[in-house]
């Protein structure tokens, strides 16, 4: 993890995370969202402290698109709601963990995690911040561009926009770049 790191994300500014694979970009970014405690220093959201403690609170105020868009797969399918006369057993067993290994979910294509990124975003409606972790790592140059534009739409609405990313698209296209490089 970078240390000595100070900078502030403005609103209606997109700020950039960058750095080499391993840099501390997702740990960054989870300790922002409160997920990780601050080891020195300390992370404020509109002047009030963030901690570990407040962070569900102050995690409310914010869109989150995780590295991992499987996590949100769900959003793309309304769920399925189980017949009135379907076996009791077969409609719990589906909903109860299973002592079964998990599979791990199929990977989603390009123009489904975009989908799902976009979905998420237009969704988030009045929150006033937007964070993604990673969010074209395996998107097409063309569908990577519709995100820039989106997450542009987000800064013109005045949202404050955190990205973490190296992709050089989202890198040129930011107000603000943060560099997280190796210390050795």
């Amino acid at each position: 993890m970078a240390t000595g790191l100070s900078f502030i994300a403005r609103d209606g500014e997109l700020t950039c995370i960058t750095g080499p694979q391993g840099s501390g970009k997702t740990t960054l970014v989870r300790t922002l969202m409160g997920f990780l405690p601050v080891g020195e220093g300390f992370v404020s959201v509109d002047g009030e402290l963030l901690t570990v403690y407040s962070a569900h609170a102050f995690r409310t105020l914010m869109t989150y698109l995780p590295q991992q868009m499987e996590a949100l797969k769900h959003q793309l399918t309304p769920p399925v709601v189980p017949e009135a006369e379907a076996d009791e057993y077969a409609v719990w067993g589906a909903l109860l963990p299973s002592v079964q290994a998990e599979q791990q979910p199929e990977p989603l294509s390009s123009e489904e995690i975009f989908r799902l990124a976009e979905q998420t975003i237009r969704e988030a409606g009045s929150k006033p911040i937007l964070i993604a972790d990673e969010p074209a790592v395996r998107l097409t140059p063309e569908l990577t561009q519709r995100l820039i534009m989106l997450l542009q739409e987000q800064t013109a609405q005045g949202k404050t926009v955190l990205v973490a990313s190296r992709n050089p698209l989202i890198v040129s296209q930011a107000n603000q770049v943060i560099s997280l490089e190796f210390k050795v």
